[in-house]
């Protein structure tokens, strides 16, 4: 196993985020509200700036499989950076061209605590946009230039206990874009609870149809399960994979056992495909793909898995594969005071 390690001098990183920028390939957050970008190949670090990361209330951190921490979310030109908390109400958007605060966000105090803060960056007519939860049933789509909002429509919460019109019932969680933006994964949950993975066509709700998110023609739900804050990716724009195997038995109204592995859909078969499964050795605590292979991280190792024949192709033992550098084609593992940089090809 061929890796590079950046030696980390700076405050403990916390998270990063791919970028395509003139002075490096990730940007960095680190504990003290710093943002440097880094360039993988020159192995250099450039500071951006820094901003106040207030201490969020920590209540729960570590239940519903949630670890409660900053995260770093970046538009795909690393012109605007998003700070969130998992776990959590707070985060900013930074332009960081100026490295000015330009929105102030709030995800809402409703379990919050259940769910990581959504939030993450499309691209809409070449321009970035962030999608971000404004409250526990609502997502919302903002430029981050201004702050100013995308995706203005009727209330969405009850109001002097009348329930509004595209009520929603769902805490939205983790989202994730499908590789052209088209498509947004959103891992939330419902009553009692049950987690309720869903997708929708975020193309469509930012151009014509501004409730696609609560009850659009485009939502699907994925599957019914006991657990959220599950691992899961994108293969390509029509496939997604679910860290997970177990089916919902709704006469007993619970999962049905089943081993570790993961569960791979296909969004062209329909929607009451249940998708094909593929077994592992453990669990999967992190997951990637470049649109051929699978990659794996089980708490140890880090695999590789073909999407064409099922199999585990290689094992990269001690490689703990926290991010994905699809550009680069590398697996990145973050630790406080290390970055260290596996290549693919």
């Amino acid at each position: 196993m061929d890796t590079k390690t950046l030696e980390w001098n700076g405050p403990d990183l916390l998270d990063l985020a791919e970028v395509r920028r003139g002075d490096g390939d990730v940007l960095a957050l680190d504990a003290s509200g710093g943002i440097s970008c880094i360039d993988l190949r020159a192995m250099s670090v450039v500071a951006l700036g820094k901003i106040d990361l207030p201490t969020p209330e920590v209540g729960n951190s570590g239940a519903y499989g949630l670890v409660s921490r900053w995260r770093l979310h970046a538009s795909a030109d690393g012109a605007f950076a998003a700070v969130v908390f998992d776990g959590g109400t707070t985060g900013f958007v930074v332009d960081l061209e100026n490295f000015a605060v330009t929105m102030a966000l709030n995800g809402g105090d409703y379990h919050e605590d259940t769910v990581p803060f959504s939030a993450c960056f499309l691209s809409l007519d070449g321009k970035a946009v962030l999608v971000h939860r404004t409250d526990w049933n609502r997502l919302d789509a903002s430029d981050p230039r201004t702050g100013e909002l995308l995706t203005p429509r009727g209330p969405t919460r009850y109001e002097n206990d009348q329930c509004p019109a595209h009520y929603l019932d769902y805490f939205h969680g983790r989202l994730c874009a499908s590789p052209s933006g088209a498509r947004l994964f959103d891992d939330g949950w419902v009553w009692s609870p049950v987690a309720i993975p869903m997708i929708f066509d975020a193309a469509t709700w930012l151009t014509s149809n501004v409730w696609e998110s609560e009850d659009g023609p485009s939502l699907r739900r994925l599957a019914q399960r006991d657990d959220w804050n599950v691992p899961a990716c994108w293969i390509d724009d029509e496939r997604i994979v679910l860290g997970g195997m177990e089916d919902w038995d709704d006469e007993e109204g619970q999962p049905i056992p089943a081993p570790p592995g993961v569960r791979i859909i296909d969004l062209r078969d329909p929607a009451d495909t249940p998708g094909r499964t593929l077994a592992m050795s453990a669990a999967p605590q992190a997951l990637f793909s470049d649109g051929h292979s699978l990659f794996a991280f089980d708490g140890r190792d880090t695999s590789t898995w073909s999407m064409r024949t099922d199999a585990c192709l290689k094992v990269f033992e001690g490689f703990a594969a926290s991010h994905h550098h699809a550009r680069r084609k590398e697996l990145l593992e973050l630790t406080a005071r290390r970055i260290r940089i596996l290549a693919l090809e």
